[in-house]
């Protein structure tokens, strides 16, 4: 059956901010994230329950909308429960509730009516108590007919209760953060209240996965973003624009590199990497991950190997040699990327740490550009180019004798 999503967004802060679904997490609206999660787990439209709709709500709608996600908007439960197909089924987020990706694909995994549930060793916070042992997480799955019979009998009384209550009545399938803790899910279940648990949420977000990364992006480039992205987290500023920054000093290099600047080349494509790092974190946080293979990643790598062709010609009149180094490398750089990705398609599998990728032969070439001695330097970047595609290839040859 398809999936949907019903967030609500009508219960103000405690502290006087607003309405919690506007609440700023990694600066973007607590909305948007619920959303986001929704899409991420499949939901094929979201229904938005609001009861007015002030500017930051708006925006929030508008920059969903933008990125492809169905976002309507219902004034009122009746309108919300009519906009569901019976059979459908609906990814419910209590007001403020959010939790982590891995914790909500476990609970569309089975039948409807299922519910996030939190046991007595779980932290405190403001969550409805299901019985003595259980308390609820605020995210639900239901049937839209489920929905639709809540929201005929409801009246007065508050929709979330009192679906909480029918899928209890009906035996849901509880399922308990605290499985997860075995399966990597490192955001908790929140219900955000305030701008300090907007600010916690923000904290949690951190807890990003950098698997597929490389050795630069992982212990230097990855850490140096976390400090620079504090800059920008609660900036109206685009996670793109900071990954086209790292295009643009990469063309940048390009020209250097063909005139014999190598060093000046070289701290182009490291500030490069830096932009386009801490834009990865940023889209990250909110939700918008890039995969590695991504069209913005594979523009910066281009611009590098044309930067890596300008330098070999800069020095072809010392012979041939630098510039078959680099077309050699740049070769088995792109059949090495097209082997990774084969392997995270397959066997959803990435290559060991220390595989070679862009901004890993920058790194290695730098220290033989300090000491002039770059024709070393080519050979180096060719042999570990070389080393890496054969490890890959291993690794695929293995993979497909398993599933053989």
């Amino acid at each position: 059956m398809a999936l949907a999503a019903l967030i609500a967004a009508v219960r103000d802060a405690e502290d006087g901010s607003g309405l919690v679904g506007t609440l700023p997490v990694a600066g973007r609206t607590l909305i948007e994230r619920q959303a986001r999660l929704a899409a991420r787990a499949g939901a094929e439209h979201v229904v938005l329950l609001v009861e007015r709709l002030p500017a930051g709500l708006t925006g929030a709608i508008d920059r969903l909308r933008r990125d492809g996600i169905a976002v309507d908007v219902a004034r009122s439960a009746g309108d919300a429960a009519d906009r569901f197909h019976p059979d459908e089924r609906v990814l419910v987020f209590a007001d403020g509730a959010v939790a982590g990706s891995g914790a909500i694909e476990r609970l569309i995994t089975g039948n409807a009516p299922a519910l996030l549930t939190l046991g007595e060793g779980a932290p405190p916070g403001p969550f409805e108590r299901i019985d003595a042992a259980t308390r609820w997480a605020g995210l639900a799955l239901v049937t839209g007919d489920m929905l639709r019979k809540t929201v005929a009998m409801l009246g007065d009384w508050d929709l979330h209760s009192t679906l909480l209550r029918r899928a209890v009545g009906a035996s849901a399938r509880r399922v308990d953060m605290a499985d997860g803790a075995g399966l990597g899910e490192a955001f908790p279940a929140m219900l955000v209240r305030s701008k300090g648990g907007a600010r916690a949420a923000t904290e949690a977000s951190f807890t990003v996965d950098r698997a597929g990364e490389g050795w630069p992006s992982r212990l230097l480039y990855g850490p140096a973003a976390r400090l620079l992205v504090g800059l920008v987290l609660d900036r109206n500023l685009e996670s793109r624009w900071l990954r086209w920054g790292g295009i643009a000093a990469a063309l940048l290099a390009m020209p250097a590199m063909l005139k014999g600047w190598l060093l000046l080349g070289l701290v182009l494509l490291v500030i490069g990497a830096l932009f386009d790092a801490t834009g990865r974190l940023l889209a990250a946080l909110r939700l918008s991950p890039a995969a590695p293979d991504d069209r913005l990643a594979l523009g910066r790598a281009g611009a590098m190997a044309l930067g890596l062709l300008g330098f070999a010609w800069h020095r072809v009149d010392s012979g041939a040699t630098p510039l078959v180094l680099a077309l050699s490398t740049i070769a088995v750089m792109v059949a090495t990327a097209r082997e990774r990705w084969i392997l995270r398609r397959l066997g959803g599998l990435s290559a060991p740490l220390w595989v070679a990728d862009a901004d890993a032969l920058v790194l290695l070439f730098l220290p033989f550009a300090l000491v002039q001695q770059t024709l070393p330097g080519l050979g180096a970047l060719g042999l570990y180019a070389a080393a890496s595609f054969a490890v890959v290839q291993q690794r695929l040859i293995g993979l497909a004798r398993i599933r053989a």
